[in-house]
């Protein structure tokens, strides 16, 4: 973390070297929103990070790789997860959910097999990525978090 802090962001290297969105997006070969969410600060996929960077130091004739640049990517973060486990049964509809941070499906599958198996009577599970957060009321669950995965059982 401390190495971050010493690297110039995406947006301050803006103002040193200028450079439009749209122009650097089409050099990299990736949406505007994708730029913007770099300069944002918001989590986007390395590949795409290394995208801009390339395209940047292209623009500005400098040598940069993201070794010189501080873009925040997902890899570095883990996604909210909702698992719902559900029995299908013509009485009723019976569902329990599980909410977890993992890097992937895979490892949200890994974090959520413990509660999995204590809920045998439900059969059917789904995985599905929340990285925009969750709003229950008064509660809000943030969509992504760079700490250790912790998780949230709500029945």
């Amino acid at each position: 973390m401390e190495e971050r802090r010493k690297k110039p962001t995406l947006e301050q290297l803006r103002t040193i070297h200028y450079f439009d969105i749209p122009t650097i997006a089409t050099l990299a070969e990736l949406g505007t929103r994708t730029v913007y969410h770099a300069l944002l600060r918001k989590p986007i996929y390395q590949r795409d990070a290394e995208k801009i960077v390339a395209a940047l130091a292209q623009h500005v004739g400098l040598e940069l790789t993201l070794e010189h640049v501080d873009i925040v990517v997902w890899e570095e973060y883990q996604v909210l997860w909702i698992i719902r486990a559900s029995a299908n049964t013509h009485e009723e509809l019976t569902d329990a959910y599980n909410f977890v941070y993992a890097r992937n499906q895979e490892h949200a599958r890994d974090l959520a097999r413990k509660w999995l198996e204590q809920l045998a009577h439900l059969p059917h599970h789904y995985y599905t990525p929340c990285p925009e957060g969750l709003h229950i009321g008064c509660i809000s669950i943030p969509g992504y978090i760079q700490s250790q995965a912790y998780c949230v059982s709500v029945e």
